[in-house]
């Protein structure tokens, strides 16, 4: 029989393939080789050649899964979407979609689509549509409604009594048994409006419910049809997709709203909030919502599944078309496009998730959405030159595109002002805490003052600033001259943008600077000049000059009178400002994503926001307190990870394969500066201003963590604070201080009384921790004891050996007094001394008061319970960023890596060599760390740089204001072990801490949970 013949059996099959909107040619031809792409009929393909090698027929198709499923069918001769179409689906049988994560470089949780049987009881469901045009409704919704396959209300909305016939008429010839209501209503607020106004109530009162309208904004031509096709496609798929649907959100009663994943030519730079957040802050007042910063989820064209409890606080708002202006085109800020952009975030505040479901990837993601990042993923430095070769004229934007800051957000310098005047007229009226609010107030009236026609200079605002508080003139020249001082100092320049700026300069390009700032030249051309920008810019216009603004559009009128815009490329960050306003007046423009940006869409921001927000019940002082030392220590990773816009290989600041996932840190130099330079810093800090330091003549940092914490404090006082105690390091160990007691007060329980525990023989227990030395053959040897569990046997065994404790306790503290000694300490004299290490149990200092009859004042990073019996002995110890049960915490998640990297050049101190003047310390063979000494001393020069640019750009005040960061400083660390941050394999190969003393030897970073990177170290 011929293939046209229609009751062919092959026909047949060819029909019922094709009518099954589960076959995607387009998406099935992209999977086959280019030779076989144009080899004719393709469902023909599909049904031959594809049965054969098992390919999918479409994205919500898994034939692999459908074959394991149906175990009776053959693979490679019977046809899984053929059973499925004549048999699975009267089965009951469902399908998984083909979970391509690969596809959009999906790194977060995903699950596949899903094509089933509608779960039983049904959800009450209704499908809301506000119809404007109707033959969007006739062409496009209604004949996907036809195969909606299940119970459900039909909610529509229409602007006029014709429409509202016209509609009715559709409805009833293509769907004459749907349960449909019709109201005319006016055409406010887009979709959103008629929707809110007219059905709030209805949509309470059902389970879940599809939101659909036919607008035709966003696009036009082709375009506007392929983006509603994607839309309509992917919350309509089939019947048996919309079950799916129905069905996850019946079991997985936290998902909120699903919405479709965008389509292909929606710019990324549309998932934040452009001109639209002041129009969202009442409403998000009333709801009690926090407008986010940056990039977030919502469902971008306006339609998607929700479920009605969890959008229940805005559909009870009392909503009437009132409420939203009059239509005049689809200009963006409109209460309806903020609606839109809050609909994810009122999910989350109901507690609920948003999720994505992607129908070209078959697969769901999981609580987030792609927001098209891939888009900018591949720009690269390269096209920007591509770019920049086909204008005549660039034009950059300044701050966070040229330049950028190692200040979290610019509220951070206003942040710093509040602190210094606070601590410089405590007496002021009002508080110079309320300086940021003041400020903005006076910004506000300044403007307000020029009918927002022109824009205002700092000096504008500090007139405005003095007439609202009336503070004096030494006040106000004070927040001034900190404001630009602060600003001035904290800017630095993006090297791949500046490498544009060179390249434009050298192909002889018009170079101009466009900016929004109060800030004039006068202030500016110090930073421009340090920077290297001044020479390489033929034209300069700023808002504060040019009485215009970019986020208004007249800056952009401007520059069209006034420069050849036609052949202008622009190039900024700000995503409404410089893209936005660009592409609404076909100015090419070319987009680089801020730092602040970059590091809000990474893992880290969690930990760095997080770290920022002070516990319920805090005062207003303290929270901004946190607030502004958390801004200070944490902005410096803004420019050291994300100084490069550009992700592509070897471009230097780029350490992620996408901007969601881990940054990968492959400079030593980087890990010292972005993890342990906020947290050392801050140490510092609390340590210079401790109230115990006050009167001490010497600090002396302990055992082999003090070699780089003195360099670090030395480094401090020598610079900036030269009034602080001398310092020097301590060469001791826990073994030589325990066993130097002893002979000052013997203490059988000393074995197990230090410590994490020990896992190993009696021999080694007393070598470890006493330097005692058994013979070879001694039966200790054989001896395997366990702490804590063995505490009894160990001391038994203690007092058995006491002359042998003793006779090497007595060596070991002759040797010890002898080394002190010539070191100035001396129970005899009343210097007063401190000890600073990393700390935990105090374990040395305890022994060394009994030692050496001397008591000292201790400084610990972190300082557990057992710190205290110290003062047993006669000393005092403070935890300075963690004590008490936080500390034990500390110790947990921080100290493997932490003495990893703070350790000396030499093994531990076994002894001191009396038999020279002055004594010399005896050291161990070095161990791992040793020999990656120089790594781990480059990790101590990126914390002294840090150290240094946070100083010179604050100055040392702000060292005040660090006292306290502790959640910030504590914060990087905590991604590094919960795998925001990860680690090189050549610097976490590096990274040993020796830990004879419990057993346990040299113990790996990565091996204790640290991440590194995943695929070297699998090679290894």
């Amino acid at each position: 029989m011929s293939r046209e013949n229609p009751n062919n059996r092959d026909s047949l099959l060819h029909r019922l393939v094709a009518g099954s909107s589960l076959f995607d040619a387009a998406w099935y031809v992209s999977r086959l080789s280019p030779s076989e792409r144009h080899d004719g009929d393709h469902i023909e393909h599909f049904l031959t050649k594809g049965t054969l090698r098992q390919l999918d027929p479409g994205p919500l198709f898994n034939t692999t899964r459908y074959l394991k499923q149906c175990w009776h069918l053959r693979p490679g001769m019977d046809n899984a979407l053929v059973h499925y179409l004549t048999h699975g689906m009267q089965e009951g049988r469902s399908v998984e979609g083909v979970h391509d994560r690969l596809r959009q470089n999906d790194r977060g949780m995903t699950v596949p689509t899903c094509l089933c049987p509608f779960p039983a009881p049904l959800p009450r469901i209704a499908v809301a549509i506000h119809v404007f045009y109707p033959d969007v409704l006739e062409h496009d919704i209604l004949p996907r409604l036809k195969h909606f396959g299940c119970a459900h209300s039909l909610l529509i909305t229409t602007d006029s009594e014709e429409k509202a016939t016209h509609i009715e008429q559709l409805i009833a010839d293509g769907l004459p048994d749907a349960q449909r209501f019709i109201r005319v209503t006016p055409n406010r607020g887009r979709n959103f409006g008629p929707f809110l106004s007219c059905w709030r109530n209805a949509l309470l009162e059902h389970d879940l419910f599809l939101h659909l309208h036919t607008k035709k904004s966003l696009y036009t031509g082709s375009e506007q049809q392929e983006w509603r096709d994607t839309l309509l496609d992917t919350l309509l798929p089939t019947q048996q997709g919309i079950a799916g649907i129905i069905q996850r959100f019946v079991d997985d009663k936290e998902l909120g709203v699903l919405q479709p994943a965008p389509g292909p030519t929606v710019p990324w730079w549309a998932w934040t909030w452009l001109t639209n957040k002041n129009a969202a802050r009442p409403l998000l007042e009333r709801l009690n919502i926090t407008p986010p910063d940056g990039y977030f989820d919502y469902p971008a064209g306006g339609m998607f599944w929700a479920r009605s409890r969890a959008l229940a606080p805005l559909l009870e708002l009392p909503w009437s078309p009132d409420d939203f202006p009059e239509e005049s085109g689809q200009t963006d800020g409109t209460v309806a496009h903020a609606i839109e952009r809050c609909i994810g975030l009122v999910a989350h505040s109901t507690g609920h998730r948003l999720d994505e479901y992607d129908r070209s990837a078959g697969l769901i993601r999981v609580g987030y959405g792609r927001r098209n990042l891939d888009l900018y993923e591949r720009l690269t430095l390269k096209d920007l030159a591509a770019a920049i070769r086909d204008a005549e004229t660039v034009s950059f934007d300044l701050f966070d595109t040229l330049l950028t800051r190692i200040a979290l957000t610019p509220d951070t310098i206003h942040h710093a002002v509040a602190d210094r005047l606070v601590r410089t007229f405590p007496t002021l009226s009002p508080s110079g805490e309320d300086f940021l609010p003041l400020r903005k107030q006076a910004e506000y009236a300044a403007r307000e003052a020029l009918f927002g026609t022109d824009d205002v200079t700092l000096n504008d605002i500090y007139a405005a600033l003095a007439t609202l508080t009336g503070w004096p003139d030494e006040a106000l020249t004070l927040a001034r001259s900190e404001e630009v001082r602060i600003d001035q100092n904290v800017l630095r320049p993006r090297p791949a943008v500046m490498d544009a700026l060179r390249l434009a300069r050298a192909e002889g390009r018009r170079t101009l600077l466009v900016s929004d700032t109060y800030l004039t030249r006068a202030e500016l051309d110090p930073v421009l000049d340090r920077t290297g920008i001044l020479p390489l810019i033929d034209g300069i216009y700023l808002s504060s000059e040019r009485l215009a603004r970019k986020d208004r559009g007249d800056m952009w009128d401007l520059l069209r009178a006034t420069e050849q815009t036609d052949t202008l490329l622009h190039i900024g960050d700000n995503e409404q400002a410089d893209i936005q306003r660009t592409a609404d007046l076909r100015i090419r423009h070319h987009h680089v994503l801020s730092g602040l940006n970059m590091l809000r869409l990474s893992p880290l921001a969690p930990h760095v926001f997080d770290s920022l927000a002070s516990p319920p019940g805090t005062s207003p002082r303290h929270t901004e307190q946190r607030r502004l030392a958390g801004d200070i220590l944490l902005g410096p990773l803004v420019s050291e990870l994300f100084a490069s816009p550009f992700l592509e290989p070897g471009t230097p600041g780029s350490h992620a394969a996408s901007l969601t996932t881990p940054i990968t840190l492959t400079s030593p130099e980087t890990v010292g500066r972005v993890l342990l330079g906020p947290l050392l810093t801050t140490f510092l800090a609390r340590l210079a201003l401790h109230p115990a330091l006050a009167g001490l003549e010497h600090l002396h940092f302990l055992s082999r963590e003090g070699h780089f914490l003195c360099r670090l404090y030395t480094h401090l006082r020598t610079h900036w604070l030269p009034h602080l105690p001398e310092a020097s390091v301590f060469p001791i160990s826990r073994r030589v201080a325990i066993s130097a007691s002893q002979a000052a007060r013997f203490d059988p329980g000393s074995l197990f009384h230090a410590g994490d525990g020990y896992r190993g023989s009696m021999a080694d227990l007393l070598a470890a921790r006493l330097g005692v030395v058994v013979p070879a053959t001694d039966p200790l040897h054989d001896l395997i004891v366990a702490l804590p569990e063995d505490r009894g046997t160990v001391r038994n065994l203690t007092l058995l050996l006491r002359e042998t404790i003793l006779q090497q306790a007595r060596t070991t503290r002759d040797e010890l007094q002898a080394w002190a000694a010539s070191q100035g300490i001396d129970g005899d004299t009343e210097i007063r001394r401190g000890v600073v290490d990393v700390g935990y149990g105090g374990t040395i200092q305890r022994h060394l008061q009994t030692a050496l009859d001397v008591s000292f004042t201790g400084f610990y990073i972190a300082a557990e319970p057992g710190m205290r019996r110290v003062e047993k002995t006669g000393g005092l110890a403070f935890g300075l960023l963690a004590s008490g049960e936080r500390a034990l915490a500390f110790r947990h998640e921080a100290s493997i890596f932490l003495e990893a990297i703070l350790t000396a050049p030499h093994g531990q101190v076994t002894g001191y060599d009396t038999s020279v003047t002055p004594p010399r310390p005896r050291f161990a063979s070095g161990g791992l760390s040793q020999q990656n000494f120089p790594i781990l001393e480059r990790i101590i020069d990126g914390a002294e740089a840090y150290l240094t640019d946070l100083l010179d750009s604050y100055g040392p005040s702000v060292l005040q204001a660090l006292q306290h960061g502790e959640a910030a400083a504590l914060a990087p660390l905590s991604a590094l072990q919960r795998g925001a941050i990860r680690l090189s394999s050549e610097i976490s190969g590096a990274l040993f801490t020796e830990d004879a003393f419990c057993g346990r030897g040299e113990i790996s970073v990565i091996n204790e949970g640290f991440p590194g990177d995943a695929e070297k170290i699998s090679e290894k």
